[in-house]
């Protein structure tokens, strides 16, 4: 009995799937591709490297070897000098802050809170936290218009329409 592969797309983004032999092509036409593509623009690389002074590359760089391992070694001290900087505030940070959590989640606004800022009467919006399925529609002033609550139950569903009012006053003790 034959076994039926899964169809698969015609361009394949994950290269576990592709086939070694077909990922090895791929790579060598990549790369004389891109061997192509740079020889091309040899002549307008080097117009743009002359513009720019690669002379002085080869006076500055190749004429004085000397100079240019001094001044490597001072850019090795000054990445090594960064790195130590780095790890020891990273050190600092994770001994100060490694047991010490101060994000927390909010907390959970009750039926009153949630019916005064959505300009909902306390039952609807006890009826909005008690159904499993819920649609709310806004106006353009980001007002609710309308909720659709449905109930998974083969009864269907039961809609409530809002008439847009404006929200009700806190109470002031």
């Amino acid at each position: 009995m034959k076994h039926s592969r899964p169809r698969l797309p015609d361009i394949i983004d994950r290269n576990d799937l592709v086939p070694p032999g077909k990922r090895r092509v791929g790579q060598i036409v990549s790369l004389a591709a891109w061997m192509v593509w740079i020889y091309l623009f040899t002549p307008i690389i080097a117009l743009i490297g002359w513009a720019l002074g690669v002379g002085l590359f080869e006076r500055h760089i190749l004429n004085d070897p000397m100079g240019t391992l001094q001044a490597i070694q001072i850019y090795g001290l000054v990445i090594l000098i960064a790195g130590l900087i780095f790890i020891s505030w990273a050190s600092y940070n994770w001994l100060r802050f490694h047991n010490h959590e101060r994000r927390h989640a909010p907390p959970p606004i009750g039926p009153q809170e949630l019916a005064h800022r959505f300009c909902i009467s306390p039952q609807e919006a006890e009826e909005i936290e008690q159904q499993r399925i819920v649609t709310v529609h806004f106006n353009d002033g980001a007002e609710i218009i309308d909720i659709v609550s449905e109930d998974p139950a083969p009864t269907g569903s039961h809609r409530t329409t809002i008439p847009s009012s404006p929200p009700p006053e806190p109470a002031s003790s």
